[in-house]
């Protein structure tokens, strides 16, 4: 039986997500209640037995299109996810389909899941570039850094990306709260800003949005004179304008037209966590 999880579920579902994704309980449970919404999470479970799988179904907004970002997928132990998935994701297309949402969107693990999955209709239409370049010194390069409130990240980020599939301030809160524990720091100022990790002398960015490839070099270089690192690691959408045609493609997010294919050339999905 497919359901709705409910508050009595809070317990095994966050026992799913650690064991699937290696979460603590405290960033599992934040990630259920805050990021997705219980109300938004669809449970397997057979009768009088404990939850065998979940898979979270979150109301999205691109531009006037209402979608649905399919994530978070764990099943217990010796449940094979990856033939429940398409079917469990078959159905769910349909049921969203017919309640007139537009789009539904998903980052599937690995090359295997996404072609399973490409025979349920979706499409890999919204991949990535990974980008390494040095990092040139600029001792006057300015910037701050842990500054930037999650609104006017999202605003800036609608201003640079105005096709992003985005989340509600309150889902972002959290998953910035969460990126933080992780040892994120955020560089910006009011050309552009960049979320990034440290690695030794590498800065690896997570996202990275400036007006352009000269505001992007000044947040890089002051990241630089910050931490030492003279190399990073650039995530940006194949369609960014920064860098453009530089970088590898690799797969990121794939889309599934739920009531008939539109342009997704200025799509940005990026969900961060």
């Amino acid at each position: 039986m497919v359901r709705t999880a409910e508050p009595g579920d809070l317990e095994s579902l966050m026992d799913l997500r650690c064991a699937r994704y290696g979460d603590s309980r405290a960033d599992a449970a934040g990630w259920l209640q805050n990021v997705v919404g219980l109300a938004h999470i669809l449970v397997l479970q057979q009768p009088e037995k404990p939850v065998a799988a979940m898979l979270a179904a979150v109301p999205v907004q691109y531009s006037h299109r209402k979608g649905i970002w399919f994530c978070g997928a764990a099943a217990a132990q010796g449940i094979p996810m990856e033939t429940l998935l398409p079917k469990l994701l078959s159905g769910c297309l349909r049921a969203f389909g017919a309640k007139e949402y537009d789009f539904a969107v998903l980052a599937p693990e690995n090359a295997q899941e996404a072609h399973a999955l490409e025979a349920v209709g979706f499409r890999n239409l919204l991949p990535m570039r990974v980008l390494q370049k040095p990092i040139a010194r600029n001792l006057l390069a300015q910037a701050e850094f842990d500054s930037l409130t999650v609104r006017h990240l999202l605003d800036m980020r609608m201003r640079c990306q105005p096709g992003c599939i985005s989340l509600p301030e309150t889902a972002m809160n959290e998953v910035i709260t969460q990126l933080y524990r992780r040892g994120l720091t955020v560089v910006s100022n009011r050309r552009g800003y960049g979320l990034y990790f440290t690695k030794g002398n590498e800065l690896q960015f997570l996202e990275l949005q400036a007006d352009n490839d000269y505001c992007a070099d000044t947040l890089l270089q002051a990241a630089r004179e910050k931490t030492g690192a003279d190399k990073a690691r650039i995530l940006l959408a194949e369609n960014q304008s920064l860098y453009l045609g530089a970088g590898r493609r690799c797969g990121y997010g794939m889309i599934a037209f739920l009531r008939g294919e539109f342009p997704v050339t200025d799509v940005y999905f990026r969900m961060l966590l």
